[in-house]
């Protein structure tokens, strides 16, 4: 199959985030660094914390634990904000996968930061490009087919959506190329099943994050990387209340007649105009049509549910907004979970 040299590139959209505010008080971060299919606990490693206001992920951390010993057990102590978790030895790497994670007053346990090799081969296949962009994707050592290549130019916004652009879906040998300008950019891969480009990943897609993130293109060379993937686990589901937070959303997705609509999912927002790319997004409903949707901390917020992500929703879309209250905005406190919001959707019109 012929490969093709298509880079999708879209408006940035810069926002801007506040720094974490510190508390005098440190809390404690905890977890366990393993690798492969039968998690074996992997000694020598350290795990970096970066604050959410870092400019880079790379150089020396802010905040960092001692090297794991043969049980792979971690532990620090951080101010109270949101930080990038990398793990990082000799031989293993790790991005952890919820990155920016939010630590709360009462500190985070049990985390399971799943490593890959850290400089896999690079790719042996001749390039089509001559500058830009070059590179395999791998999982287990084989390539990957089917994954895309997110660009990203900073960490403005965490490294999720479109960021600068995209690349084409990885062929049969894994091999993904875009003619980019020189520049120093992050590189995030990630397959979904559905075939979506955008939201949450679900248990059975792939991610991959470049170890020697940021990757620097110098003007008329090519820059040649393979990155390791990792394939979500099924726990993402059952985890679904506290991923992203203690704060928490539940209720049912209906139609105009008060039945259950699956595959459904629920977007948080912090304005009621919400226009911009939402703060977090949940799984899809399930066939009942419940849902549960976790964040860091309380506020007001308002939600919407659509069918599909991207762009505003089209006709013949299902798509709704949060109606329960005068104003259409959800309050609750930090760590509370507030249950039974129920959201109708129909289609656009």
């Amino acid at each position: 199959m012929r490969r093709q040299t298509i880079f999708l590139f879209s408006f940035l959209l810069i926002i801007l985030f506040a720094g974490p505010t510190f508390a005098d008080e440190l809390v404690a971060v905890s977890g366990k660094v393993t690798v492969g299919a039968e998690k074996k606990p992997v000694a020598g490693v350290k795990v970096d914390a970066y604050p959410i206001s870092s400019q880079n992920l790379s150089g020396e951390a802010q905040f960092t634990s001692g090297l794991t010993a043969e049980d792979g057990l971690f532990s620090m102590e951080l101010p109270i904000g949101s930080y990038y978790f990398i793990a990082q030895g000799e031989e293993f790497y790790c991005y952890y996968g919820r990155n920016p994670v939010a630590v709360p007053e009462g500190g985070v346990a049990e985390m399971n930061m799943s490593l890959v090799t850290k400089s896999p081969p690079l790719p042996t296949v001749e390039p089509r490009v001559k500058t830009g962009l070059f590179g395999q994707l791998t999982y287990n050592g084989e390539p990957l087919e089917g994954a895309v290549v997110t660009v990203y130019t900073d960490l403005n916004n965490q490294l999720k959506g479109m960021g600068l652009g995209m690349t084409a879906p990885t062929d049969a040998e894994g091999i993904f190329e875009a003619d980019i300008p020189a520049g120093t950019y992050y590189l995030v891969a990630r397959k979904r099943n559905s075939g979506a480009f955008m939201g949450p990943l679900r248990d059975g897609d792939f991610f991959g994050f470049y170890a020697a993130n940021p990757l620097q293109i110098k003007e008329g060379e090519l820059g040649r990387v393979t990155i390791a993937m990792l394939e979500v686990p099924q726990k993402v589901i059952r985890l679904a209340d506290r991923l992203f937070g203690q704060t928490s959303i539940s209720g049912i997705v209906v139609d105009g007649e008060e039945k259950p609509v699956g595959g459904i999912r629920v977007l948080l927002y912090d304005n009621p105009m919400m226009l911009n790319r939402p703060l977090y997004v949940s799984q899809p409903s399930a066939d009942d049509g419940s849902f549960v949707l976790s964040f860091p901390a309380g506020g007001i917020y308002f939600l919407a549910a659509r069918d599909s992500l991207g762009g505003p929703p089209m006709p013949g879309q299902k798509y709704g907004r949060y109606l329960g209250s005068p104003d259409g905005s959800v309050r609750l406190k930090s760590g509370q979970k507030l249950t039974d919001i129920k959201l109708v959707v129909e289609p656009m019109q």
